[in-house]
């Protein structure tokens, strides 16, 4: 397979798997009818589980997060399907609730990441320490980390572009008055507006976004990233903080 052709796969790796998943069960079963051999269910998922892992690993080369969904994605559908009787209708809502909370991940390769309440008091005493007035969470989630900055007076913006985060967000912000919530894809999202940009998303993406805050953000305003650093990057300044993961927040001075 062609480096080029990997290359772009690797841009959609949860697409990757899903379509990896699907071919290599038709191909495994497939296989079985024509070689007239018949298995255990579970051997079936076991072989099922460790070809799509391997194929993830060695052939897309994609991050050992995603080699671990391969290998529990069947067990875990089998055991869904085979031992929980429940009515159709619960994995259907399951699903369209899932679908409208991670959907962005298939696009964006950007996990759901919380930021604690250790960080979120730690980005105040940074803001208060910059007398910064403006403050951007990139992918908000929940919107905590917006309502903790907008609770100390700060003009506070987050962007979260999944459906049901951003309508829980949006609702707690709204009842709370804390900060405002946009329904927004965080690429189209312009930074020239802010003094203080704060992002907790995935490595994959840390390379594009870098570029995005140099060619967008003020100089003088500052860039942190929780726990993920910028590629050959050095960061002005890293703080290790005092929670239970050791959160990194690298800063990065425009």
């Amino acid at each position: 397979m062609s480096s080029l052709l990997i290359s772009k796969m690797q841009k959609r790796p949860l697409i990757v798997v899903l379509i990896t998943q699907v071919l290599f069960l038709l191909f495994l079963r497939n296989l079985l009818i024509l070689a007239g051999t018949k298995i255990s269910p579970w051997s079936f998922v076991i072989v099922q589980s460790v070809g799509c892992a391997l194929m993830i690993k060695m052939i897309f080369r994609l991050p050992h997060w995603l080699v671990t969904i391969s290998l529990l994605l069947p067990p875990l559908f089998y055991l869904a399907f085979h031992y929980f009787a429940l009515n159709g209708t619960f994995y259907g809502v399951a699903f369209v609730f899932l679908a409208l909370t991670f959907s962005h991940t298939l696009k964006d390769r950007v996990p759901l990441y919380l930021t604690n309440s250790t960080t979120a008091l730690t980005l105040q005493k940074l803001i208060a320490e910059r007398g910064a007035k403006s403050f951007l969470d990139l992918g908000s989630g929940t919107g905590g980390v917006v309502r903790a900055q907008a609770q100390k007076g700060i003009e506070s913006t987050g962007v979260e572009s999944a459906p049901v985060l951003w309508m829980i967000s949006s609702l707690l912000s709204l009842v709370g008055r804390k900060g405002k919530i946009l329904r927004k894809n965080i690429w189209k999202t312009d930074l020239k507006n802010y003094d203080v940009v704060y992002a907790f998303l995935s490595p994959a993406v840390m390379d594009e976004l870098w570029e995005k805050v140099v060619s967008e953000m003020r100089p003088g305003t500052l860039f942190i990233s929780n726990s993920f650093a910028v590629p050959e990057k050095q960061a002005t300044r890293i703080l290790t903080l005092e929670d239970g993961r050791k959160t990194k927040l690298h800063l990065y001075q425009l």
